[in-house]
């Protein structure tokens, strides 16, 4: 993959996850049966974490870093971000909320769903209202330092 294809990756995937992002807003300010409700956001919530590990393995492919795999893959894939991120002074609040949203995933696609409601789903909500655009941003400032030490 050259630095244009990424470029264009990296866009592609940023327009699936602000999508995603207005699904989340959508429901989440829906009138509709509170089960129903935590059903649809936790869907798209996990399709979120999804948009951004599909960044994460975007940016690790075209740096030439293995994908991990097994069963701590995604943490793994974290971790690979975080090697280069620290070489690139990246936002450190992004992985975070990013982390939060990986344990949020770990819950509902495991036996543990039944463990969220809507009490505790607003939370992960609130977390993507509030850091979408600062997502949104770490991802093209990772791509822009990536740029520039290709020049």
């Amino acid at each position: 993959m050259n630095l244009n294809e990424l470029k264009n990756e990296i866009n592609f995937g940023l327009g699936n996850l602000e999508s995603i992002y207005q699904s989340i807003l959508e429901f989440s300010r829906q009138e509709i049966e509170e089960r129903v409700k935590v059903s649809a956001l936790t869907y798209e919530c996990l399709g979120y974490y999804n948009a951004i590990e599909h960044l994460i393995i975007r940016l690790l492919k075209y740096l030439k870093i293995e994908i991990p795999s097994g069963p701590f893959s995604h943490r793994d894939t974290l971790k690979a971000l975080l090697s280069i991120t620290k070489e690139k002074d990246v936002d450190n609040d992004t992985i975070k909320v990013i982390e939060n949203l990986m344990a949020f995933r770990h819950i509902a696609t495991k036996i543990y769903g039944f463990l969220i409601n809507w009490s505790k789903l607003k939370f992960i909500i609130r977390d993507i209202e509030t850091s979408h655009n600062q997502i949104k941003r770490f991802f093209t400032n990772v791509l822009d330092a990536i740029q520039a030490g290709d020049k």
